[in-house]
């Protein structure tokens, strides 16, 4: 709470000195278009290639290590790891943010708002860069008894016809590890991956493109979202280097 009560203020400093130029006021939601897949790979195609060392010290000087952690694992059950994430992904999340698209709750997702406005398109994809390169870690050592239950591992691998559930595999990779803009869930902070879920679930995150997650989340239960969020806790990327 200590690092995030700095950052706030730093960003609130920046801002009044004029370091920070913001696209909107505060708490004012910018309109961006939703996106289509056309619209979202033209864009990503448009963004500059990133620099993984440039983006460590985009890490640092934007001060995204007080919450994410050094290397994108985060060391609090607050905020989300985001070591590993594909590139694309963490360019969309940020254009997400800066844009509207991403505005569930202006309040929790405040600082990131700011800071993805005060970052232009080099420095999203440097820090995006930066992230990818990191590995994939497990956030917990053991598997919770949830985790382990077999109606869990069903939904990880199989899904659920009879609810159209597809199988979480078969988007975000048998490993968790993720693809282009399909985040990883491997080593994911559990409590982090409960507010996404229910946020899609419950209707109020919506940038997701062509309402993939939103569809998917309408049918699970919170004990359900509880069993995948432990299960992905305590999944390591094992992909071979």
């Amino acid at each position: 709470m200590l690092k995030r009560t700095i950052l706030s203020a730093c960003v609130t400093a920046l801002i009044g000195s004029g370091s920070i130029a913001l696209a909107a006021g505060h708490g004012e939601k910018p309109k961006a278009e939703t996106w289509t897949n056309v619209s979202l790979k033209e864009t990503l195609n448009k963004m500059p290639a990133g620099d993984a060392t440039r983006g460590q010290k985009v890490n640092e000087m934007m001060m995204c290590n007080a919450c994410h952690g050094e290397t994108g694992k985060s060391p609090s059950r607050n905020y989300a790891s985001i070591n590993g994430q594909p590139k694309e992904y963490t360019i969309k999340m940020m254009l997400d943010y800066r844009d509207g698209r991403r505005w569930e709750d202006y309040k929790q997702s405040e600082i990131m708002v700011k800071l993805s406005q005060s970052m232009d398109d080099q420095q999203i994809a440097d820090i995006a860069a930066f992230y990818a390169e990191q590995p994939l870690e497990a956030w917990v050592s053991q598997p919770s008894a949830d985790a382990q239950a077999p109606e869990i591992d069903r939904l990880v691998r199989k899904g659920d016809v009879n609810r159209m559930i597809t199988p979480c595999a078969s988007c975000h990779g048998v490993h968790g590890e993720g693809q282009g803009i399909i985040p990883a869930l491997s080593g994911q902070v559990p409590e982090y991956f409960v507010r996404t879920m229910k946020a899609y679930r419950d209707g109020q995150r919506h940038n997701d493109v062509n309402k993939g997650m939103s569809i998917f989340t309408t049918q699970l239960t919170d004990a359900e979202i509880q069993g995948l969020a432990d299960y992905y806790a305590a999944m390591p990327d094992k992909k071979e280097p």
